[in-house]
């Protein structure tokens, strides 16, 4: 049941855009920055021709079903409007939406268009809610290369790295601190199952900087399941070296030709962009998740000369007699040190919650106000995966939650056309700086549009695309976890379990929804800046999985029509709140001691 039941495929506009997404996110990780510029502003305008394509199409693409030509907002729920919204948000050109980065403003602006469509006349109003933080955040590494032989220091190499800029080094973990180090070479993984540097050589490696060959990977025959094999998890390998050896970090040796490795090299500089810390001015900074340890990557032409060797073959050659060795080999002590020099500096930056109000028509139930939520940040330009991927693209976290937010205004929009309006107020908030500790959704509620005390209920909506671990192993996926609800408030409970069973019929899965469970949940998303002020909520959440804050957590690893029937089920559950005769009250208050930041 949708807008584009019967025109999903037929668009040809949206057709054009996903043939450029296509051809954008096919060079995931190698496409250097100069490329995503020039790609950008074209799409922009692509985005633009795809909303007036879909609001002209979606006029004729529904007939209500109910008597006297009544429409509820339910109805217009869209798999396909999900999925195009989705997939915008999830793109390479958004960078992964960071906070402080220039993915964040583009979202903002992004999710700001799409409502500035919405019928003035209709009395619906748009906000943008900016608010101010600060961050320490990377303008440059400087990396070293030097020869010491008893007194005398020889400089072999000195490479600035900025951002869009080529050096003999990029990061690849950690290295945010000034480190100074021996190069020691231990062939590939020295501390891997079946194979490990000779003993003789652990202290060798103990404070140094420990130089390895990349892992091997096939990825086109272990696809079509000719054995190749996986590559090593960079951050397991890392953490390996460092706490078995004592090593103060890890040189990869890649095997990059020189063009590929201008390429790459000018890519990976753009996560220079992400902060290193985050906090409100004159607060004390949140640091970044911590790295398992410190890494960089190296040209392999600098490689060959901290070696000794004056051609590729030689490299070649010893990549091969340490990839078999006939015994464990020595590590090997190079004489070069590596000087890793970051500057790190502060600066303030603007994020926007972006609201829209949808007023109510009971002129008593009105003033009261229902705020549905959803944060559109994610983790912006990160540290690489195996693949040099550094785009976080938050698909499931939280483009999902965003795009089904979107959806359920636009359905509240559709069935206002055919006379169905909530009698509470509506406020759409979608929430910047959650990633970073809730900073948006806390701004809101210390400023917020409408009296704190006039707000009836917080619905919020983070990470429901997916199916979670646990449900990918049963033949039952048709679920969302809730969490809140009944814990604060039985009106609450009583309308989503109604809205259930009228609707799509989910499995209401209570799992996390206590304040003793370990993970914490409940005050993990934006819905805690309004039950911390002791306002019922709800947050509805699909669970976690493998490719959460990680670069795989794409657009194609989306349940659509899951994704669809969750939508429904929110819409459904938020109307016959808004509708309520009664007014949700928190007489089931469980609530744990408040912690201050997000997950």
């Amino acid at each position: 049941m949708g807008i584009f039941r019967n025109i999903a495929n037929r668009n040809p506009v949206k057709t054009f855009y996903l043939t450029v997404s296509g051809s954008v996110a096919s060079a995931r990780g190698g496409v250097p920055n100069r490329v995503i510029r020039r790609v950008w502003p074209p799409l922009l305008m692509v985005f633009f021709l795809v909303n007036i394509a879909c609001t002209t199409l979606s006029d004729s693409g529904f007939a209500p079903s109910g008597e006297n030509d009544e429409a509820l907002p339910a109805d217009f729920v869209s798999e396909s409007f999900i999925r195009h919204h989705l997939e915008v948000l999830a793109h390479d050109t958004l960078e992964g939406r960071g906070t402080g980065q220039p993915g964040s403003q583009k979202s903002a602006d992004y999710i700001h268009d799409f409502y500035s469509s919405f019928d003035k006349s209709m009395d619906f109003e748009l906000i943008r809610q900016p608010f101010t933080l600060e961050g320490r955040f990377w303008d440059s590494v400087t990396y070293t290369v030097y020869y010491t032989e008893e007194e005398d220091t020889v400089l072999v190499s000195v490479s600035e790295l900025e951002k869009d800029s080529e050096a003999s080094f990029y990061p690849v973990l950690g290295g945010s601190g000034l480190l100074d180090a021996p190069v020691v070479f231990a062939g590939f993984d020295p501390s891997a199952d079946g194979f490990s540097v000779s003993g003789n050589g652990d202290h060798d490696m103990q404070n140094a900087w420990v130089m390895v060959f990349e892992g091997d990977y096939d990825e086109t025959a272990q696809e079509a399941g000719e054995g190749g094999q996986p590559p090593p998890d960079r951050n397991e390998l890392v953490r390996r070296i460092s706490g078995h050896y004592g090593a103060i970090g890890v040189i990869f040796i890649t095997d990059d030709q020189p063009e590929q490795w201008r390429q790459t090299v000018v890519s990976m500089s753009r996560q220079l962009e992400r902060p290193m810390a985050l906090g409100k001015p004159g607060m004390r900074f949140r640091g970044a998740a911590r790295s398992v340890g410190n890494a960089v990557a190296v040209d392999s032409e600098l490689a060959m000369k901290i070696l000794g060797f004056s051609d590729r073959e030689q490299l070649d050659s010893l990549h091969s007699a340490w990839k078999k060795p006939e015994e464990n080999p020595d590590p090997m002590v190079t004489g070069f040190r590596l000087r890793n020099d970051p500057v790190i500096n502060a600066r303030t930056f603007t994020e926007e919650n972006i609201i829209t109000v949808i007023p109510g028509r009971d002129e008593e139930l009105k003033e009261e106000i229902i705020v549905i939520s959803a944060h559109y940040d994610h983790m912006g330009l990160g540290e690489p995966d195996h693949r040099n991927d550094i785009v976080y693209n938050g698909a499931d976290d939280n483009a999902s939650g965003s795009a089904v937010l979107m959806q359920i205004a636009e359905a509240f929009r559709k069935a206002a056309e055919y006379g169905s309006y909530p009698s509470r107020t509506l406020v759409f908030l979608h929430t910047a700086a959650e990633e970073w500790g809730l900073y948006g959704s806390r701004f809101y509620v210390q400023n917020p549009v409408h009296p704190l005390d006039d707000i009836a209920a917080s619905v919020n909506i983070d990470m429901v695309g997916y199916v979670d671990n646990e449900y990918a192993e049963t033949d039952d996926t048709d679920y969302i976890y809730v969490i809140g609800a009944g814990m604060m408030s039985s009106l609450l409970e009583e309308v989503l379990n109604r809205s259930n069973r009228e609707s799509v019929e989910l499995n209401l899965d209570e799992k996390y929804n206590s304040t003793r469970h370990p993970s914490g949940l409940y005050r993990r998303s934006d819905q805690w800046a309004f039950g911390e002020r002791n306002i019922p909520f709800v947050f509805f959440f699909s669970g976690l999985h493998d490719y959460y804050h990680t670069p795989s957590d794409t657009a194609d690893r989306i349940s659509w029509s899951l994704l669809a029937k969750r939508a429904e089920l929110i819409t459904e559950f938020v109307w016959r709140l808004s509708n309520s005769e009664e007014r949700p009250e928190s007489d089931r208050r469980e609530l744990g001691s408040p912690p201050a930041h997000s997950r």
